[in-house]
């Protein structure tokens, strides 16, 4: 399994972690505990990330065997996801588990536990072409699993989510738009980023050839959205790419210039001795709680124009 790349390890090192899980788990009849571990990985691992990572490989990659090795991993996860599901919704998994082709004789094996398989898009739903599922035997127990990869890949998880995509969300960048990026780290974690740069940049939404790794700050850091996504990995945006800034700096007054004045009359109603004596306790404890709220959101809003302003003088 080594020799798979870093999502297609990960993935599979977590399905190998969920089979020891659900076979305890079934064991001791904890159903719950088997439904809850099952939907957690299906829908948060394999559907959120792999196969959305996958499609780099699928659709944008120029390397057949990275292509290859991502339909054997689909494949692989999908089948053992049907037998753990199948004493939950025997029906639904016997009729999908008859659609997914056998392996035939003369096809390469990645590995003991994951062999190549055709494109799911070339098979053909053919009635009892293998061992109906539910006499199918369970997945083997204590396959093997990389913490290691699983720690590079959450680095990588965290650099997505936490950093990137939380940077667009708050700048507002229209969803198809590509950025640029540097992503700073050390030569051991800038080698596995770099290895996955088609997955980064597609899960980002980065422009692929912007796309920088380097150990030492951008020459625009002073331009640039620092973000930190762990301990040792960080990523500069080059604000430019990804807002105008003469009109987010016009938003960011208005918006500032609206929240001063809601502000202000809380502050007034909260200083009038008959509002605090008279009316509920909930009521005026509720406005004590959005006046500071809103006060925390001035104070951002402060920031982000200052900051947006020193960048702009240092632009010109």
């Amino acid at each position: 399994m080594r020799i798979l790349r870093l999502p297609e390890c990960w993935v599979v090192s977590k399905l190998h972690m969920l089979i020891d899980l659900v076979t305890t788990s079934y064991d001791k009849y904890y159903l719950g505990d088997v439904a809850r571990e099952t939907y957690d990985f299906f829908w948060g691992d394999f559907a959120d990330w792999y196969i959305e990572a996958s499609k780099a490989r699928l659709y944008q990659s120029g390397d057949n065997s990275a292509t290859s090795a991502a339909q054997a991993v689909l494949l692989y996860v999908f089948e053992n996801i049907l037998k753990i599901l199948h004493p939950f919704m025997p029906f639904v998994t016997e009729a999908l588990w008859q659609k997914v082709e056998t392996p035939g004789k003369d096809q390469d094996e990645l590995h003991p536990h994951l062999v190549m398989k055709k494109p799911l898009c070339t098979q053909q739903a053919i009635p009892n072409q293998k061992v109906p599922l539910i006499v199918s035997s369970w997945p083997e127990t204590s396959l093997p699993s990389f913490p290691n990869v699983i720690k590079r890949f959450e680095n990588f998880q965290a650099l997505v989510t936490r950093a990137i995509r939380n940077a667009r969300a708050e700048y507002s960048v229209e969803p198809v738009k590509r950025i640029s990026a540097t992503i700073i780290a050390n030569p051991d974690v800038l080698q596995y980023m770099s290895e996955e740069k088609e997955v980064l940049a597609l899960l980002s939404k980065l422009d692929l050839q912007a796309l920088r790794f380097a150990e030492l700050l951008p020459e625009d850091a002073n331009q640039s959205i620092h973000l930190v996504a762990s301990e040792g990995l960080e990523a500069y945006l080059p604000l430019a790419d990804m807002v105008d800034i003469t009109a987010e700096l016009q938003r960011l007054h208005r918006r500032l210039l609206k929240m001063e004045g809601e502000y202000k009359g809380l502050k007034a109603r909260l200083g009038s001795p008959q509002f605090v004596e008279k009316a509920p306790e909930a009521v005026v404890r509720a406005a004590q709680e959005k006046a500071a709220e809103m006060e925390e959101k001035i104070i951002l809003t402060k920031n982000r124009i200052t900051f947006l302003e020193s960048t702009t003088s240092k632009i010109v």
